[in-house]
């Protein structure tokens, strides 16, 4: 006896494809060392990130005057800054803020952009010559300058940066879910659904951002890496999250100072970020070959 009902619209053919399409998929990412690299990197990031307040031996604001500058030992394994608060915790606590900041800057631009792609892909016409133009317009302007210039006018602060960071990712995720929509909606399920009286708004939401969901999850993958860095970059330069919040490019730009004189302070958050754009970077390319291998 079969276990699927007869009412519910699953086939047992179709769960089956499914699956096997999963387990090629994944065949494929683990015949990339590289990707499987970066695959670990990014959990333990989510790990470390989730699990901060378990991990970190201090508080990322706690303070000993007596313990200023401290090269590492075994007290403190990475040292301390100069207000005397542990290196180590701070960038495991900075592994949290950056991580959260940037998943909320690519929500915001694919959720916006993603909305605007379909949109200008489906129906075409006007509304595509009017969105894409726009979208022209800020590709135009440097992301890294976009951002400085959103930062500021915002303010500092966790949602402001991430705002920032996110306005300049709008346009690329706009452009390629809208290049994807141009091929979908020629589909005959999206005929279909609209010869049974669907509404456009439906057809958008249900037929044609699902189909887009494969270059959605390998540019998300990307884009996370980027985003670290730009966050790095503003609170580098004084417009990210606000002190004494923990941020690898806030720490970046406290210990310049003691750049000669005291390595630790800039050596080992520089190293999370590099290693946190490599296991990005590598695990994006490695899904984005396993989800279309002929881009190999």
């Amino acid at each position: 006896m079969s276990v699927f009902r007869k009412d519910n619209g699953i086939r047992p053919d179709m769960t089956l494809r499914t699956q096997g399409r999963m387990a090629d998929i994944w065949h494929r990412l683990c015949e990339n060392r590289l990707a499987v690299i970066g695959m670990f990197i990014v959990i333990i990031l989510v790990l470390v990130a989730i699990f901060a307040d378990v991990l970190a031996p201090y508080g990322y604001n706690e303070q000993n005057p007596l313990e200023e500058l401290q090269f590492p030992s075994a007290k403190h394994w990475l040292g301390t800054d100069g207000y005397g608060r542990d290196i180590l915790s701070r960038i495991i606590y900075g592994g949290r803020i950056s991580l959260l900041v940037s998943l909320m800057a690519v929500a915001i631009s694919f959720v916006v952009g993603g909305l605007l792609g379909a949109t200008a892909g489906y129906f075409g016409g006007a509304v595509d010559t009017i969105i894409m133009r726009v979208m022209d317009m800020l590709m135009a302007i440097p992301s890294t300058l976009l951002a400085i210039c959103m930062a500021a006018m915002l303010g500092r602060g966790t949602w402001q940066t991430a705002i920032a960071v996110a306005i300049g990712g709008i346009a690329p995720s706009c452009r390629m879910i809208r290049a994807t929509a141009l091929t979908i909606r020629e589909q005959e399920y999206v005929e279909a659904a609209r010869a049974c009286g669907s509404k456009n708004f439906r057809v958008i939401l249900e037929h044609i951002i699902p189909n887009c969901l494969a270059p959605i999850i390998v540019d998300a993958t990307l884009r996370l890496g980027g985003n670290i860095m730009m966050i790095s970059s503003l609170s580098f330069i004084g417009l990210g999250v606000l002190p004494p919040t923990a941020e690898w490019g806030s720490m970046l730009n406290e210990g310049r100072q003691y750049i000669r004189s005291f390595w630790p302070l800039v050596t080992f958050p520089g190293i999370a970020i590099m290693l946190t754009m490599f296991g990005f970077n590598v695990f994006g390319d490695g899904l984005r070959d396993a989800l279309d291998p002929k881009m190999k």
